[in-house]
């Protein structure tokens, strides 16, 4: 038998040729501020539709957010060139973890997409799309490809009120689809909930989340357990758990979480780690012999930078990059998602008229404008209502539904031939610019 160890983990600098390590402005924590105080009013109410101050958005669009999980598509290119079956389910489950590392801290909404709204990324040999195909409910579709594989998924996120928390289930259903052996592996991201709404500092956790049932006419709550399951095509399926067993909250989430690699109903294998930091597999038995030890060593340390325990033998699948030195002060963005609303030269003349990085309230709060931001917000929906009012601007571009209510994408956004796209952001812009021209002085009239 092994034992277990602690282990500092060294963490990758990546950074993209380039980008920024930093925003213009810091921002005010959503901790400092009283989001009861927002959520009060709208209780009851349809959450879809929720809106917030800008002042309570992180500067990213939510097409933005989904981008982020193709931040670690390195495990993919080796689970793609694995022979072993077993092997390419450990990358498949490193990499379906390491898609919900971007939350850490994560406290501040996105922007609402608009309806059509697109975001694109190329970025280490993947391409990744996402539109936003419906408004209310809102729904996202995205695509990603590279030479090894493709990833496909619809996302309908809703938010409820329960007790203290804010409740966030993102309905995402993902599907990764290996090109060289045809294998699949689909999944669904992890509900979460934010704790301490009303009153303490906030902070998020995955963890089991209340469901509703009557009994003799009598309402009971159950609570679900927070998992993730990944299920593939061929003999290995694995389930990511993480309800509390064990480990401390320490005020400030729990980050741990267990899994299993499946054959049938056997465990073979079993991964572990902190969902912030790592992932790591080792033999099932060896795991239940040391679980002690290992929760134990991980409730020590789980407060140290970089630390955690090993068990002797295991394999470490997955480090987290490292994260900024102003993280605490940037909205706790990583490196990857600092460079996702930079527009770099000869970016601009090549993007959709609907992707994200054009829209200038975003800008405006990445530059602390927040009266501007909020302005510019507030005409973008305005302009939205409009559309829908006139039955205008509401098919889909590059998605199409599919029967089982899943969205696919239907290719040819890389042609870049966008003549046919609606220009979200461009008539606000102007009608901005107008009164910003009208403001001056008799100085631009003679210059014309």
């Amino acid at each position: 038998m092994g034992s277990t160890r602690i282990q500092n983990f060294k963490r990758p600098t990546v950074l993209h040729k380039g980008q920024r390590t930093r925003l213009p402005a810091t921002y005010v924590a959503p901790e400092d501020v009283s989001i009861w105080d927002i959520i009060r009013p709208n209780l009851g109410k349809d959450f879809s539709r929720f809106t917030v101050p800008v002042f309570m958005n992180e500067p990213l669009s939510f097409l933005q957010r989904l981008s982020e999980n193709v931040q670690y598509n390195y495990l993919l290119e080796k689970a793609a060139k694995c022979e072993d079956e077993m092997q390419r389910m450990e990358y498949v489950a490193a990499f379906a973890l390491a898609t919900v590392s971007a939350n850490h801290k994560r406290l501040s909404k996105p922007f609402n997409p608009l309806l059509l709204e697109t975001f694109e990324l190329e970025r280490n040999g993947v391409r990744f799309l996402a539109e936003q195909v419906s408004h209310h409910p809102p729904i996202s579709a995205v695509y990603a490809e590279s030479d090894e594989f493709t990833v496909e998924g619809t996302v309908e996120p809703t938010l409820s009120f329960w007790m203290t928390k804010l409740i966030a289930n993102p309905h995402a259903h993902l599907k990764l689809t290996f090109k060289k052996t045809g294998e699949t592996y689909s999944w669904c991201a992890p509900k979460c909930a934010i704790y301490n709404v009303i009153m303490g500092k906030m902070y998020m956790n995955f963890v089991s989340l209340p469901h509703s049932i009557r009994s003799n006419n009598m309402p009971f709550f159950l609570f679900q357990t927070s998992h993730m399951k990944i299920e593939s095509s061929g003999t290995y399926d694995a389930v990511f758990s993480f309800d509390n067993k064990g480990y401390y909250n320490h005020k400030g989430g729990d980050v741990h979480v267990e899994g299993h690699i499946f054959e049938g109903k056997n465990k073979i294998k079993a991964l572990y780690g902190n969902w912030t930091l790592f992932l790591a597999s080792c033999d099932q038995d060896d795991f239940k012999h040391h679980r002690k030890e290992y929760v134990q060593l991980f409730n020590e340390t789980v407060l140290e930078k970089d630390q955690g325990p090993v068990i002797t033998g295991s394999k470490i699948l997955w480090v987290a990059n490292q994260i900024p030195k102003l993280f605490d002060d940037q909205f706790h963005f990583t490196n990857f998602t600092l460079s996702l609303n930079e527009l770099y030269p000869g970016m601009i003349d090549k993007l959709a008229p609907t992707d994200s990085r054009r829209r200038k309230d975003m800008k405006a709060l990445e530059d602390g404008k927040n009266e501007e931001a909020e302005e510019f917000k507030h005409k973008y929906e305005e302009e939205q209502r409009e559309r829908r009012a006139n039955k205008t601007g509401n098919v889909p571009m590059w998605f199409a539904k599919n029967d089982d209510g899943h969205w696919s994408y239907k290719g040819d956004y890389w042609a870049r031939e966008y003549s046919n796209c609606l220009d979200l952001f461009e008539s606000v812009d102007n009608n901005n610019s107008t009164r910003s021209n009208s403001s001056s002085s008799s100085t631009s009239s003679s210059s014309d």
